[in-house]
């Protein structure tokens, strides 16, 4: 018998969905990676890239109900994507060099982001690139950041810090990579330099294991917003901390932001991309418990056996839901 598919290893239907129950405005996805695809090869003429991975996500979110995505991509799949999918798509420029080149490398990517009319630009600093100069503080990170300001972009989403289990395995060397709380000390330093900006921090923060951590950072830095993007690490934490996080966004419904961080790739079947969005829209509206459908290498399994996390509905209240999944964005991107 052929394995079940990581996107579905319990067999669970995700075409039942009455257990969905809000009925606000259109969602607003603010976290994913819509680009041109191609195959990997190694032939001599490698494929053009395709829209056909955009065409199958932008068709599984609108059927639920989300009507407009912010992606990142390389600046050249810009125009295809505007050209094809239109106002269904905003755009975030991602700015990153490699370690040895120099700065101008960075300020000709942001020069390219800004012709296009990207909405955000992103600084990814996780530990994991750290050696190569990653730093979401990095001096030349930080010029981009003045001169994005100048030239009219008002929000920067960062990321910052990775899954509380990445620190006790891939990141527990803690001379090289700092701990888990050291990553903060690089995101405060830039919320206390750019107060005029609004700085999204993505994948709850970085540390939805901690809504006491979150709390105080809201607290601290008014212009500081979530999103609440990457399925997997949500459903595992955020299930795990379910009474702590829904009180958070409850207390504080305008500084959450609905994100899914899905990413189209080559060859990936419809169903991959309905399982992320069933599983985001089923843990932040509802109340249903099980287990999640979708397999997840961070989770250790359970003596009993169960071999994925629990997904525990937040059932937020339908105003504080209208909020993360539509009002939040349409304010802070138009």
């Amino acid at each position: 018998m052929d394995p079940l598919p990581e996107h579905n290893i319990s067999g669970i239907e995700y075409g039942d969905r009455r257990h969905f129950r809000y009925a606000g405005p259109p969602l607003f996805d603010v976290h994913a990676h819509v680009t041109r695809t191609k195959p990997d090869t190694k032939d001599a003429l490698p494929a053009e890239p395709a829209l056909d991975q955009g065409e199958t996500m932008l068709a599984v979110a609108e059927e639920f109900g989300v009507a407009r995505i912010w992606s990142m991509c390389p600046p050249e799949d810009i125009g295809p994507l505007r050209e094809r999918f239109g106002r269904r798509l905003g755009f975030n420029g991602p700015i990153s060099k490699k370690l040895e080149e120099p700065d101008d490398v960075a300020y000709q990517l942001l020069d390219r982001f800004l012709s296009a009319g990207v909405d955000i630009i992103k600084f990814w600093g996780a530990p994991r690139g750290h050696d190569r100069g990653l730093f979401v503080d990095a001096p030349w990170r930080i010029e981009a950041a003045r001169r994005a300001r100048g030239a009219g972009v008002r929000v920067v989403m960062v990321h910052v810090a990775d899954p509380d289990t990445w620190f006790r395995t891939t990141y527990a060397d803690a001379a090289k990579f700092g701990t888990k709380p050291d990553q903060y000390t690089r995101l405060r330093r830039l919320l206390e330099e750019f107060t005029d900006l609004r700085w999204i921090a993505a994948h709850m923060g970085g540390d939805p294991e901690h809504p006491d951590h979150l709390e105080e950072l809201l607290e601290s830095y008014p212009h500081l917003y979530f999103d609440t993007s990457a399925t997997k690490w949500q459903v595992r934490e955020v299930s795990a901390h379910r009474e702590a996080v829904r009180s958070l966004i409850v207390r504080r419904p305008d500084r959450f932001l609905f994100g899914s961080d899905l990413v189209t790739r080559h060859g990936l079947p419809r169903e991959h991309y309905i399982s992320r969005y069933w599983c985001h829209r089923t843990l932040w509206e509802t109340t249903w418990e099980g287990r999640s459908p979708i397999a997840d290498p961070d989770f250790t399994p359970a003596p009993d056996g169960l071999s994925t996390p629990a997904l525990l509905g937040l059932g937020l209240p339908p105003n504080v839901l209208a909020q993360v999944y539509h009002d939040n964005a349409a304010k802070l991107l138009g």
